[in-house]
């Protein structure tokens, strides 16, 4: 009895392990929701807040070899406006930009883990000392995430860290759904 359920557990793990070949090569166009957070050091005082975001990507994906896929990727991401009370100003932050970015796959049957790096090229309106303030730049960020496909639709789920210039910490978490052609 013991040896049977190892062996059934181990052609599921088996299973798993083998990529889809519907999800080997191909674009794809997704979009996803989410919650940005921004925490900064203004001249008021420490900022910590966090608001509603949205982003909206296509990609392409590339099957390198059974255990890994690579993909690139483009879009658009909108952190809302965090905002809170710091020494009696409200202070908001408001950031959005466009980015690039690579992927590093390992794909397991269905799911998805991988890691991305890239850059966002941001625009950032913040009023931290009562004055509005804007400014721009292009700076990395990376993240890691996991994806369930079913056919060509799929779900991810990732946290991504982004180093704006001169803002103490920006991340985002989110959930997406895409379709790949």
């Amino acid at each position: 009895m013991k040896r049977n359920a190892l062996t059934a557990l181990a052609a599921v793990l088996f299973g798993l392990s083998i990529p889809y070949a519907h999800a080997a090569s191909g674009f794809y166009l997704g979009a996803g929701l989410g919650q940005a957070t921004v925490k900064d050091d203004t001249p008021s005082g420490n900022f910590d807040a966090s608001d509603a975001a949205f982003k909206a990507f296509v990609g392409y994906r590339l099957n390198v070899i059974p255990i890994i896929d690579l993909a690139a990727e483009g879009g658009y991401t909108d952190f809302g406006k965090p905002s809170q009370s710091v020494g009696g100003q409200n202070v908001v932050f408001k950031l959005h930009g466009l980015n690039a970015a690579g992927l590093l796959i390992f794909p397991f049957g269905p799911l998805d883990f991988y890691g991305k790096v890239g850059v966002l090229s941001w625009s950032l309106d913040s009023n931290p000392s009562g004055n509005t303030t804007s400014r721009s730049g292009t700076d990395p960020f990376y993240g890691v995430g996991v994806g369930f496909r079913f056919g060509k639709v799929g779900i991810r789920g990732e946290y991504e860290q982004y180093q704006i210039k001169d803002v103490d910490r920006v991340q985002m978490v989110s959930v997406s759904l895409l379709y790949q052609f």
